[in-house]
């Protein structure tokens, strides 16, 4: 399973680089995100700030969860892991939307309103389920 984890996690992070990137291309000079007493970005200045913070939570992330997850069950600690992909998934969503919201005159925004509830219903699953494994091993 951790294999399996570890795969993911190599995607979630092919996936958001894809997304951004296109993301990037597609983009106006100044991006809008929607934000009271937010000025406009520039789209190079999104481009680092998303990566950067992308990077620096994957770091962080992934430190936490080597360090927290050492003597536990291979499962468990499976399934700490994928929170990883859960948070990389909501980036490259969060982003995806972004692009979204800043092409309405190629796409329509309403019809991808969804992309902002999946990262936060895959992080209440993922939360379950490791209320799960926790029960399920005592």
């Amino acid at each position: 399973m951790v294999k399996a984890i570890k795969v993911f996690n190599s995607i979630s992070v092919f996936l958001f680089s894809v997304i951004l990137l296109l993301v990037y291309a597609y983009l106006p000079i100044m991006v809008d995100l929607n934000v009271e007493g937010l000025q406009d970005l520039h789209k190079q200045t999104f481009f680092y700030y998303a990566f950067g913070s992308f990077v620096l939570v994957n770091v962080l992330i992934r430190l936490g969860v080597t360090l927290g997850s050492r003597g536990l069950d291979e499962n468990l600690s499976a399934w700490i892991r994928a929170i990883l992909f859960i948070i990389n998934f909501y980036f490259a969503s969060m982003v995806g939307f972004i692009g979204v919201i800043n092409n309405t005159g190629h796409i329509n925004p309403d019809s991808y309103a969804y992309l902002n509830y999946l990262g936060p219903l895959f992080l209440v699953i993922w939360l379950l389920g490791l209320i799960f494994f926790i029960f399920k091993k005592r």
